[in-house]
């Protein structure tokens, strides 16, 4: 507590003080907040200089400006205006934990990229389901901000419009709008696609022309683990522990957009993984890699170039295909296809969806069951032709015994 009487006496500049045996300052801004109608005051001690006391002030005055006019409600006529007072309460809901900042940054990333660049300058009191006709008709010719010569996904396609009408219902509720057209006009029809995945052989193969210690490592903890690739670039040597039970792989930062990002995406997504013991003999071998090349990043996978900590999930992606092209491999597996590849073992080993489940981290075993239910069908017929092969050789061996 500042005691100004008995401690400190006044300057001949507004607002400072100076200690009366120390030397020091001291500031009392008084500040009047028109949101709350209500005076209060800003204090701060221990001030070496009049300068220092000065920049307090004037970084205080100006922050405090900013608090006042940030909430100030604003004259909303397009759908770009509107958009700007809806993501900042949707930055108070991130930093309130209603949020994850990946599912922020993809709401940012789907708004900038697809959304404003078409619907921004609409007066959003005329929005109607004429516009949202139009702009699914332009979605459909849209190509991927990743690969400009892919038209983007059924997935995206859905992805796009459930966040417009999310965007639109909160309009509604703002009193901006009197309905949703987005809700009217529906969303695309999802469009269900085989997933594709490495079987394991296709996987051994693809180890046998691997070349690179690091690489093998890469490719065996994604498959073996079914790893998100965020996952995988977030990991750091402290995330991989040898305990009394075994070898257990903790989850607790990501890399998106080229940063590492101090939150795993769900709860359920930091659940520890065991590994298995071929990836955890490829674990020490990749110890003696970093070693070897005085890789000294806590990041496993560190970036040595570039402003990235780790190196980028292009880079990975790039080192796949090269190494699918020199196995042979006519197949467009990506990092996130390991993961299906990973949910296709464990189905062919006979494993139910709930253990599938919890070994993919899913928060809803309906998302597992949405995702990978249909691969079931496959290990039906394969259980079939087992039975089949079973009998044949038993009934030879019964032939070969009677003779």
């Amino acid at each position: 507590m500042i005691d100004l009487k008995n401690d400190y006496e006044k300057t001949n500049l507004q607002y400072i003080y100076k200690h009366k045996t120390n030397g020091t300052y001291a500031v009392v801004l008084p500040l009047h907040d028109k949101l709350y109608n209500k005076e209060k005051r800003k204090r701060k001690i221990n001030l070496k200089t009049i300068k220092e006391a000065q920049l307090y002030i004037a970084e205080t005055m100006v922050e405090f400006e900013h608090t006042q006019t940030h909430n100030k409600p604003q004259k909303i006529e397009l759908l770009k205006e509107a958009y700007a007072s809806y993501i900042k309460e949707c930055e108070l809901d991130e930093r309130k934990g209603n949020l994850s900042e990946a599912t922020l940054e993809g709401k940012k990333s789907i708004f900038e990229n697809q959304i404003l660049p078409k619907l921004g300058n609409v007066k959003i009191q005329d929005i109607t389901e004429d516009h949202i006709e139009k702009f699914h008709y332009d979605l459909l010719s849209m190509t991927s901000t990743r690969e400009k010569d892919k038209k983007l996904s059924n997935q995206t396609l859905i992805k796009v419009h459930k966040q417009l009408s999310a965007f639109l219902n909160w309009c509604v509720r703002k009193k901006l709008i009197t309905y949703n057209p987005a809700a009217v006009v529906g969303n695309f029809k999802k469009i269900k696609q085989e997933k594709e995945f490495l079987t394991y052989e296709e996987f051994m193969k693809l180890l046998s022309v691997v070349d690179n210690t690091r690489d093998l490592f890469i490719i065996q903890l994604l498959f073996y683990t079914g790893l998100r690739i965020g996952e995988l670039l977030g990991l750091s040597t402290d995330n991989i522990i040898t305990t009394e039970q075994g070898t257990i792989l903790k989850v607790n930062e990501t890399y998106y957009q080229g940063k590492i990002r101090k939150i795993a995406k769900t709860e359920q997504s930091m659940d520890d993984l065991f590994l298995d013991d071929m990836t955890v003999e490829a674990y020490h071998k990749f110890l003696e890699y970093r070693k070897e090349n005085n890789i000294t990043s806590k990041y496993l996978f560190a970036n040595n170039r570039g402003k990235s900590e780790v190196i980028g999930d292009k880079a990975i992606r790039d080192m796949i295909k090269k190494y699918l092209k020199r196995a042979g491999i006519e197949k467009n597996i990506t990092p996130h296809k390991f993961r299906h590849s990973h949910a296709a073992l464990l189905i062919y080993m006979g494993k139910p969806l709930e253990d599938i489940k919890i070994r993919l981290r899913h928060k809803d075993i309906r998302t597992t069951s949405n995702e990978y239910g249909h691969m079931y069908k496959e290990r039906k017929i394969s259980l079939a032709k087992d039975l089949t092969n079973f009998r044949t050789d038993n009934d030879n061996n019964t032939e070969n015994r009677d003779t």
